[in-house]
């Protein structure tokens, strides 16, 4: 395949935009100019007092409607001494292993694949003028932050129109080892924990005058560092990790008042915001402790597991690459967790993740055409 092929062409311009998170960077107009010489509907959703912009293009009306989701938004590159080329000036390197790499920033997350949903929409509906249902990509400029005024705001404002997707194929970069090889059929959620264990402040030669939240914060870790399930036929068992612990004066001789950590669950679908919240309020009763607690929920687990969107994208990976897929859910989150809620089947697939937010960042040029294809194709075995 040559790398002068309309998906490529597309991403190079992408790729060009200074798009980080919030700044679209002009990559939404350039996609709707796209969309509309395709004869694609376009709409802009910005919520007031917000830096982020989506952008909605369809085709069609009616059931199904098939979502192909995606962000504009990239990460910092980063040391710019440390690129072998400018991150913002798209450039072809030739690998042994991999063949012709395009390499930028933004190139495997994800530019390149909204450069194959874009081609793969335009051509089936330069194929299929008149096909069934309703197709459509939504971009946002900001996933790689907080997603604040991004998707879940979209989300929303779809729930109003009732224009709800049935099918989202998230273009996230799933491959791992080679080109093909996984598609995530789920995500787990993940919870965050803001805890402060409250103590006694005083100075420690007089132990019987303070009391060391350290010691109770230490308590309470090693209390939830515990298996809450054993996990089940796609997920893992639900993990906890501490990620932030802060306490102290800085003085050698002083116990502090406060003892201050952050926590994160991974959970499957066999736990739930309130039966870890209950499990944590459960540990702090049991070791009578004197703690503020503010829990984050970031997502709630979803799980396509092998439905028709499953088996129809797995069948044109096999197709198009000769690779079988494996169905998995490893991984964090992505915006794909927004759009479950309104009952889509929700499914990730793109290019290998090797390099996404690295110095250097690439994605084999070959893998982004045949992505496109493998969305022509999981299209119509959905809607023809």
């Amino acid at each position: 395949m040559s790398h002068s092929s309309p998906v490529i062409s597309l991403a190079e311009k992408l790729i060009a935009c200074k798009s980080v998170t919030p700044d679209d960077a002009y990559c939404q107009k350039i996609l709707v100019k796209r969309f509309l010489s395709a004869g694609f509907t376009v709409k802009s959703y910005k919520e007031d007092n917000s830096q982020t912009v989506n952008l909605l293009a369809t085709h069609g009306q009616g059931k199904p409607f098939v979502l192909f989701l995606g962000h504009t938004d990239v990460v910092p590159p980063g040391d710019l001494s440390l690129w072998t080329s400018d991150p913002f000036s798209p450039t072809f390197i030739d690998d042994e292993k991999e063949g012709i790499m395009l390499q930028g920033r933004g190139s495997a997350d994800m530019k390149g694949s909204d450069a194959a949903m874009t081609e793969a929409l335009c051509e089936y509906v330069q194929k299929y003028p008149n096909h069934q249902g309703t197709i459509g990509l939504l971009v946002t400029s900001n996933e790689e932050g907080d997603a604040s005024g991004g998707v879940p705001f979209v989300a929303n404002e779809l729930k109003k129109e009732n224009l709800i997707p049935d099918f989202c194929i998230v273009g996230e970069p799933s491959s791992e080892k080679i080109f093909g090889d996984t598609i995530k059929v789920g995500r787990r959620g993940s919870l965050t924990a803001h805890i402060t264990v409250i103590g006694k402040q005083g100075h420690v030669a007089y132990p019987e005058r303070v009391h060391n939240p350290i010691h109770d914060a230490a308590k309470l870790i090693n209390a939830l560092n515990t298996s809450l399930d054993s996990g089940n036929e796609f997920f893992p068992a639900t993990s906890f990790e501490l990620t932030n612990i802060k306490s102290g004066t800085g003085a050698e001789n002083v116990v502090p008042e406060s003892c201050y950590f952050m926590c994160n669950w991974r959970f499957n679908n066999e736990e739930s915001f309130d039966s870890i919240k209950e499990f944590v309020e459960k540990q702090i009763e049991k070791l009578k402790l004197n703690c503020q607690v503010h829990f984050k929920l970031n997502g709630l687990p979803f799980i396509s597991g092998n439905s028709q969107l499953s088996k129809a994208l797995a069948d044109s990976i096999l197709e198009v690459t000769g690779v079988k897929p494996n169905l998995s859910t490893s991984g964090g989150t992505s915006d794909g967790r927004f759009i479950a809620p309104l009952g889509a089947k929700v499914v990730e697939f793109g290019p290998k993740s090797a390099t996404i937010h690295q110095i250097n960042e690439r994605v084999a040029v070959s893998s982004l055409d045949a992505l496109s294809l493998i969305f022509i194709k999981t299209l119509e075995r959905l809607l023809n």
